[in-house]
């Protein structure tokens, strides 16, 4: 058979090829027709959709890559996809939405929970609580050493006396007043004071009395109006 009216073959080239992209065009055009039935799509659109995605696709696995190498790690994995869209920020407004999965969160401290460093060697430096306040100790007053001979000591041992007598619980004679007498004062040790009166029970129904004490042989006997004015013990001595 002779040649003359044979067909030549022809090699087919896809779209991808010849708009010199890697995405498949043919698929891209299926996606939008499926996605948009109602419109009409031009030649240039499926095209212009894989250029696209895959200059997006390419710059996303470039830092994932580089993520990835600063790990020490010779795979990609979704934790080096994760760090290369959120270090990046213009994907990271793109995907803002997106969530990768197996991707985890971002490496974040607050920075009141880190401790604080201070000095060239980089000491912690934790909080501490204020020193409880010192009382200032009692000056005990020492006699002089300088003091010497019999005039010294008994100067001394006077001024001792009279320490002491300062010291002691004062009694003081007082005068008749609405009826009774003060004989003596005495100072207790927390703050309560003491007095030693001369009068008749009956004097004492409008005043404050805690206790009552009898020195004769004989019984006390109180009525109720005056046992009613003093709530406190009442005590006898025989």
């Amino acid at each position: 058979m002779s040649s003359r009216g044979g067909k030549k073959k022809m090699t087919k080239t896809s779209r991808s090829t010849k708009a010199g992209v890697i995405f498949p065009v043919g698929r891209m055009l299926r996606y939008i027709k499926r996605g948009l039935p109602k419109y009409r799509i031009g030649v240039g659109a499926p095209v212009y959709l894989a250029a696209v995605l895959e200059y997006l696709t390419a710059e996303i696995l470039e830092l994932a890559g580089n993520a990835a190498r600063d790990n020490k790690k010779g795979r990609v994995t979704p934790r080096h996809i994760l760090l290369a869209i959120a270090n990046d920020e213009e994907l990271n407004q793109l995907l803002k939405g997106v969530t990768i999965a197996a991707g985890g969160v971002l490496p974040n401290i607050h920075p009141e929970l880190l401790a604080k460093k201070r000095g060239p060697k980089g000491k912690l430096e934790m909080p501490l609580s204020p020193a409880p306040e010192k009382k200032p100790k009692p000056v005990k007053k020492t006699a002089s050493k300088k003091t010497r001979g019999k005039k010294g000591r008994a100067k001394a041992k006077k001024q001792g006396e009279v320490s002491k007598a300062a010291s002691a619980d004062s009694t003081t004679e007082g005068s008749p007043v609405d009826s009774f007498t003060v004989l003596s004062t005495k100072s207790l040790f927390l703050g309560q004071k003491l007095n030693l009166i001369h009068s008749e029970v009956s004097n004492l129904a409008g005043f404050d009395v805690e206790g009552v004490i009898n020195p004769t042989n004989a019984e006390l006997e109180l009525k109720d109006d005056l046992v009613a004015s003093c709530p406190s013990r009442h005590f006898h001595r025989g």
